[in-house]
């Protein structure tokens, strides 16, 4: 887990129509992932014990947390294409899948939001902890994971049908810009790495702030957030980089939803070792939609 500078304890806003509601957070023991559906703001969690959702959090009546079916998978990687396709991978729940030759989910997808699943390629053999997804220039769906056991980034342009290996890299986190799905972004210990051949290289972006997780921006630059929390916005592969707002401590995971919420304001999604909140100033504030308050 990331040591993160403290911050001051504020109080929660009252929930209104903009502002999310707090739930009690169940034993996640830890979030992995967050997606956020575009087409009605479904938030999804991916978590050691499943996915679980939770409806919009800027509705006037905030949703209940609910797990996504049945599944108790370890869900390690979970990305969400533009059709709304949920593709993740992880480690089986106990009992499940006893016969694999070894405790690797591969490549599954789901069409129902996370409540059922089928299995795509890799079954048994490769445990993605980082995906991503865009659409090529000929329509298909480029599938983007870092293989947890070799650090190897492996490509499909098949919605993970088959795979072509790429480069050798260690990232926390990768993303695949969508307007221009040959470029790949990589969050690493040395800082963040960029390729502009679809993942067969991979040079150290020296312009860039060091970032751990990395998300798609407005007009295709990137949301990022560093070591101590910092959240940032520019364009790969220039100097166009600005800092913005904090991070509570002990952040797991990130998203940005770009478009349509509450005012056409875009918004940042994390989760922390304490709950799950938003920002729609870059990180300027928080509000909390579980767990405890922002602090």
């Amino acid at each position: 887990m990331l040591l993160l500078a403290a911050c001051t304890t504020t109080p929660p806003p009252t929930p209104t129509a903009t502002t999310p509601a707090t739930q009690d957070l169940p034993d996640f023991r830890h979030v992995h992932d967050v997606q956020v559906a575009r087409t009605d703001h479904t938030i999804l969690i991916a978590t050691h014990t499943g996915v679980w959702t939770i409806t919009d959090p800027f509705r006037d009546e905030p949703g209940q947390l609910e797990r996504a079916g049945e599944g108790r998978q370890d869900t390690m990687g979970m990305t969400l294409a533009v059709d709304g396709t949920v593709y993740a991978s992880g480690h089986p729940a106990p009992g499940e899948y006893p016969d694999l030759k070894s405790p690797n989910l591969g490549l599954m997808r789901s069409t129902d939001g996370a409540a059922t699943w089928e299995q795509v390629s890799l079954t048994g053999e490769v445990d993605f902890h980082a995906l991503s997804t865009a659409t090529t220039s000929g329509g298909a769906v480029r599938v983007v994971g870092l293989d947890s056991a070799t650090s190897r980034l492996l490509i499909s342009d098949d919605s993970g049908q088959s795979w072509t290996p790429g480069a050798t890299v260690e990232a926390r986190d990768v993303h695949v810009m969508g307007a221009a799905p040959d470029t790949i972004v990589a969050a690493t210990p040395a800082g963040l790495q960029l390729s502009r051949d679809g993942g067969r290289t991979f040079t150290l972006d020296r312009d860039a702030p060091r970032l751990v997780l990395v998300d798609a921006g407005l007009g295709g630059t990137l949301v990022g957030i560093d070591p101590q929390g910092v959240v940032w916005t520019g364009s790969p592969g220039s100097e166009d980089w600005t800092e913005h707002g904090s991070t509570p401590s002990g952040f797991q995971a990130m998203t940005y939803v770009p478009d349509d919420s509450p005012g056409n304001q875009p918004w940042i999604l994390i989760a922390t070792d304490t709950g799950l909140l938003t920002s729609r100033d870059l990180g300027a504030s928080w509000d909390p939609v579980l767990g405890q308050e922002a602090g």
